[in-house]
């Protein structure tokens, strides 16, 4: 590698780590990634195996030790489990975040190997900020199955069958990504696609004997997580600018590079005619290594945006931009792949230029969104958690347990916090604490029985209730 790519490579790494620290520090984990780390917290106590295995316990997170959200994919919680054991508190999840960043710089590079690219290319395509944070920050399980999806393209472009050990890691680090199980049938060969789908299965075993064990059925996770997603879903929409946004780098990086080879586009094309075969496709693909990365590429382009289209249009700006996370890595692989082979086509060194350009944007999309984008309320360094925290503590209620709409929120602040969704008898009688004006991560409207109840504190942003009869369960 040369040593002007050397450095840009060193300045993507940089920039990567200064936003993300950037971003952690002023609006701290995400919801869903403090959903995971209290998954983590849980799945570390020993005594929490027990709780599942006791109905009582186990029904609606009764136990105010205990929290688990059965429906999210598991390695995001086993990996902040591991880490919590080492590192207590919230200081595991910037461990965990630091292990996240290190190993995507690691997968880059060992899938540009794969693929047979420039490895500057792939950091220089793969690496935005907008994609760093919705990808980590925000919740983690994007980069979790990106990890292990990168590491599977590229045994799968070498035709190993291992391919399906580690597409069934990756479809344990997001569901959506189950998406691209027909690859298994880009082996080809009967005998690979029977190996790879055997590897994939013993993937997933794990899994699937502790939701056997714990849950009393293999597929609840997934079977409450699709429920799960069909009530959250509101109406069908598409945001043009989320997926803007998504494909954002492909677009402007491969798009300044073909201002490189636009002399050359006549010989481009004749080649790419010339080497497409016109009868026999499947045999060539099997024959020429580049026609069948080409295959692969396209092929996890296409899975990618019926996946994409089919869970993120549903949902808020925010979460299309994180559910594009397959439509983002299918995109960027195969114009990185593309770019790659039409280095040829000029003098310029094209990787370096194209490592610049993602620098510069790099730059100018944090500058921008230091500048001009408003830090949202609802983030786990708002001072409106702290300040309902300590109005608790006030009113006497710092030990009970409290019924509240942002329930995650709060236990990330050790508060004995339960979710409106949750109903038992006994969560009647709780205290209620309502976020609202812009606050409120879930409906507060969702929360049951309060036209009897008395306001005992009241703010513009939270307010704190007492059912008739309440009482302080601790």
């Amino acid at each position: 590698m040369e040593k002007p790519e050397l450095i840009l490579i060193t300045i993507l790494i940089g920039l990567s780590v200064f936003s993300l620290a950037l971003a952690y520090s002023q609006l701290g984990p995400g919801w869903d990634l403090i959903a995971h780390y209290l998954n983590g917290r849980s799945l570390s106590n020993p005594a929490f195996y027990q709780c599942l295995l006791n109905p009582v316990c186990n029904q609606y997170n009764q136990n105010p030790l205990f929290y688990f959200e059965s429906y999210r994919a598991p390695i995001a919680g086993f990996t902040l489990a591991a880490l919590y054991l080492v590192f207590q508190g919230s200081a595991a999840i910037a461990a965990y975040l630091a292990l996240l960043l290190v190993a995507y710089f690691l997968v880059i590079r060992f899938v540009a190997r794969k693929l047979e690219v420039n490895e500057l290319l792939a950091y220089a395509f793969l690496i935005s900020p907008v994609f760093l944070y919705t990808s980590m920050v925000a919740g983690s399980e994007e980069m979790v199955s990106l990890l292990f999806l990168f590491v599977a393209i590229g045994l799968l472009a070498r035709k190993s069958v291992w391919f399906g050990l580690f597409l069934g890691l990756a479809t344990l680090g997001k569901y959506p990504t189950l998406a691209l199980i027909p690859m298994l049938f880009l082996m080809f060969k009967p005998k690979k696609i029977l190996y790879a789908s055997v590897l994939f299965a013993i993937a997933i075993a794990p899994w699937l004997i502790f939701s056997t064990v714990f849950f009393q059925n293999p597929l609840a996770s997934y079977e409450l997580s699709l429920a799960i997603a069909h009530n959250n879903a509101g109406p069908f929409s598409i945001n043009i600018g989320s997926f803007i946004t998504v494909v954002l780098y492909p677009i402007v990086i491969g798009a300044f590079a073909a201002l490189f080879i636009y002399k050359k586009r006549k010989a481009i094309v004749e080649s790419a005619r010339r080497h497409i075969p016109k009868r026999d496709l499947i045999s060539w693909m099997q024959k020429d290594s580049r026609l069948y990365l080409y295959t692969i590429l396209f092929t996890f382009l296409i899975l990618s945006l019926i996946a994409t289209l089919a869970i993120a249009p549903y949902y808020d700006i925010f979460t299309q931009v994180r559910y594009g996370y397959l439509l983002f890595a299918s995109s960027g692989l195969l114009v990185i792949a593309v770019v790659n082979d039409l280095r040829k086509y000029t003098r310029r060194n094209l990787p370096a230029a194209c490592g610049a350009l993602s620098a510069l944007l790099f730059v100018l999309l944090v500058a921008y969104l230091e500048l001009f984008a408003v830090i949202p309320s609802i983030s786990a360094t708002s001072g409106v958690y702290s300040s309902a925290q300590a109005e608790l503590t006030a009113l006497g209620f710092q030990n009970c347990r409290i019924v509240s709409n942002d329930w995650v929120l709060m236990l990330y602040r050790n508060v004995s916090a339960f979710s409106q969704f949750d109903k038992n008898v006994s969560s009647l009688s709780y205290p209620v604490l309502l976020f609202k004006n812009g606050t409120e991560s879930t409906n507060l409207y969702a929360v049951r029985d309060l036209q009897n109840a008395s306001i005992a504190y009241d703010s513009y942003y939270y307010e704190v209730l007492l059912p008739q009869n309440y009482m302080c369960y601790k």
